[in-house]
């Protein structure tokens, strides 16, 4: 079997992406609601770089404001998609980023780490491209009892790599911890959350309603996400972690 290497499998999925994912409303839906919860951790100012930018939805987001965006993927096929929304785009690896040393303000890394050979790797180098005191927002893969078996069985098929992992909070933080201080760790995920992937499975078509529903959804999530102990078994995790000062 041949093997399924990173940059195939992102130039495999880019049209999914494009055409399901973040095209059919109720996963839009999700997806947006996502973006908006990940910027609210964060000061969204001077340049601003979107590691693993896939095809830029992160973008949209940020339109109408005087921001530098400088979007960064290892997938061509998503850059393609990506200039629809983004104009400063690179084609690079995340674990070599070809930027110079303190070059930007904010990095976001919106599900990056999870798909990175050496996620260590990754994560040193957003160290090194970020000014002293610059922010960073991670938001990644969270194994826990809801997400371990589903992503185990995802990954057999062809939309993930070999790299793609399922990651735990630990190891997350222990990762970060090295060159980042962590302010703030957000789970996130539970109920709503597999409805974002339809080019995985999708769950949406069989809501009645299905974006009214999802929004529906959203909202117990949110619940579900102050609840002790139950918060911690979500989808996915947003790290936000400042850079240290007595680091280059």
């Amino acid at each position: 079997m041949k093997k399924r290497t990173e940059i195939s499998t992102q130039d495999y999925v880019a049209e999914y992406y494009e055409e399901q994912r973040y095209h059919k409303p109720y996963a839009r839906c999700y997806h947006d609601w996502w973006t908006q919860k990940m910027l609210s951790f964060v000061s969204c100012r001077g340049r601003i770089l979107d590691n693993g930018c896939g095809t830029g939805i992160l973008c949209e987001a940020l339109l109408g404001k005087e921001l530098e965006v400088v979007g960064v993927d290892i997938s061509f096929k998503m850059l393609v998609y990506a200039r629809k929304r983004m104009q400063r785009l690179v084609l690079g690896d995340s674990q070599r980023l070809p930027f110079a040393d303190g070059a930007f303000d904010l990095i976001v890394g919106r599900s990056l780490l999870h798909h990175l050979h050496n996620p260590a790797h990754g994560v040193a180098e957003m160290a090194r491209i970020l000014r002293a005191g610059g922010e960073m927002l991670v938001v990644d893969t969270h194994r826990s009892l809801i997400s371990a078996i589903p992503r185990l069985m995802a990954n057999r098929g062809k939309h993930f790599s070999e790299d793609h992992k399922n990651m735990a909070l630990l190891e997350l933080v222990r990762i970060i911890g090295r060159h980042f201080i962590i302010d703030t760790i957000h789970c996130f995920g539970y109920l709503a959350y597999p409805i974002g992937f339809p080019d995985i499975i999708d769950i949406g078509k069989y809501l009645p309603f299905a974006v009214p529903m999802t929004k529906i959804l959203i909202k117990i999530d949110e619940l579900i996400a102050h609840i002790p102990l139950l918060k911690t078994q979500s989808w996915g995790v947003m790290i936000k972690a400042t850079k240290r000062e007595n680091l280059p």
